[in-house]
């Protein structure tokens, strides 16, 4: 069995750290602090930037729902177990990975 509690305080901060970066990208799609260009050319510029954003922030929320749902495999005890096989996840992939839902092998299967 991992002990998870080393990792609970890691995920925690990531998370804060990816919801941060989730409010910052909002008021920048919404532009908040800077406003839309007047210039044809530097909305076409805005709009591309917006799309990068986008899909930053995408990737971010989706990494926040991961690490939710590993805080939550931590309070239920089943931190670290693969929940494809059961099998115990390895500690590298862990460190590397803290909020991996599968192992490696059934991670390379998807």
């Amino acid at each position: 069995m991992t002990d998870s509690s080393k990792y609970k305080s890691q995920l925690t901060a990531l998370r804060d750290d990816l919801t941060h970066r989730v409010e910052a990208i909002s008021k920048d799609l919404h532009h908040e602090e800077i406003e839309i260009e007047k210039d044809f050319a530097e909305q076409a510029t805005q709009l591309e930037n917006d799309e990068v954003l986008n899909s930053l922030n995408d990737e971010a929320k989706a990494s926040v729902m991961q690490i939710d749902k590993a805080l939550l495999r931590i309070e239920d005890g089943t931190y670290g177990i693969c929940v494809e096989c059961g099998e115990q996840i390895k500690q590298q992939r862990l460190q590397v990975v803290p909020y991996a839902a599968l192992c490696i092998a059934c991670a390379e299967k998807q």
